[in-house]
């Protein structure tokens, strides 16, 4: 009998720990936790002396060069007195795992563990000190280079392939996706206009929401994590994902999210320069953003299932689309 094509597997724990003993200089006893199945299966490795974040990457949606371009960001970022979690290599020096399943080859990575506490972002000191680190990840990028290829979070990445994703959803909704289409093609046009005055552009992390992906330590230090989603984009993209977190999390509170917003961009200012052009189209990038995150869901859903993107999901979805502006 011939193996039947598989979309997703989940390596073997113990299998992973004799890797893991084989390939790195770790202290035993080991003891692996699978924490997170999201875009990537993420463990968490504790040894004798150290704890660790080891991750596995989806067949489907990372080749070993995107990943090693995510390596190299993090590695130019620590070079340059950026904090964040590092990628451990292995004995023989390298930094990528090879394993080979049943749907094509998945790579590994071990990184270092950022210490420190997630929190939600509710105090204006915190989105203070949150706005200087996201300034402190694009200053030192400016001059970051990789022989390795990542994708442009450009308009392609953030509204054509959404809604093409989105429409194969939502075939039984043709009136409500065609609204959807009418607002943000209506957005686009102005974000084009805002392209062409000018916008900074360069390295993203991709996922600055503050909630997760960042560790606030007791001396006020921030480490960033997690750059998967990473790539070369519009700075004001980057940043929107804060304040649309902040629009979520506060309950759509205006007053707490225009504070905790000014908070984030006075310490982002003290670091480096951010045009008002930039600042003006954030609230655009805040819909894309919730656009991009539509899609996403609707990918997903083969591997997590249909049960949670249902017809009371899409109205949702609708709800807020229904309600932008241009």
């Amino acid at each position: 009998m011939s193996l039947f094509p598989v979309a997703y597997s989940l390596l073997s724990k113990q299998a992973l720990i004799s890797h893991i003993k084989d390939n790195y200089e770790v202290q035993e006893p080991i003891h692996l936790k699978y924490f997170l199945k999201g875009m990537n299966d993420t463990y968490i490795l504790e040894t004798g002396s150290s704890k660790y974040i080891f991750r596995v990457y989806r067949a489907d949606r990372r080749n070993k060069s995107e990943i090693s371009f995510e390596l190299d960001l993090l590695n130019y970022l620590n070079e340059n007195n950026v904090s964040v979690s590092i990628p451990i290599s292995k004995k023989d020096g390298t930094l990528v795992n090879e394993f080979l399943v049943a749907e094509g080859v998945k790579y590994g990575v071990m990184f270092s563990f950022a210490e420190g506490n997630e929190k939600p972002i509710h105090a204006v000191e915190d989105s203070y000190l949150f706005g200087k680190s996201v300034a402190q990840i694009h200053k030192a990028t400016e001059n970051f280079r990789s022989e390795h290829i990542r994708d442009n979070l450009n308009l392609e990445y953030l509204i054509e392939r959404p809604l093409n994703i989105i429409k194969l959803h939502m075939e039984h909704r043709q009136e409500d996706y065609n609204l959807i289409c009418e607002r943000i093609l209506g957005l686009k046009q102005q974000l084009v206009m805002k392209i062409e005055e000018g916008l900074d552009w360069g390295v993203c992390h991709g996922d600055l929401h503050g909630n997760t992906n960042v560790a606030f330590a007791d001396n006020g230090k921030l480490t960033h994590y997690d750059f998967d989603i990473s790539g070369y984009g519009w700075r004001a993209y980057d940043i929107a994902e804060f304040r649309l977190a902040r629009e979520i999390h506060s309950g759509h509170n205006k007053d707490e999210v225009e504070r905790l917003w000014d908070a984030f961009l006075n310490g982002y200012r003290e670091v480096r320069d951010l045009s008002e052009n930039d600042v003006e189209v954030v609230s655009i990038f805040v819909t894309l953003r919730q656009l991009w995150l539509f899609g996403l869901c609707f990918s997903e859903s083969e591997q997590i299932g249909v049960a949670d993107f249902d017809d009371a999901f899409i109205d949702s979805k609708v709800e807020y689309f229904r309600k932008v502006m241009f």
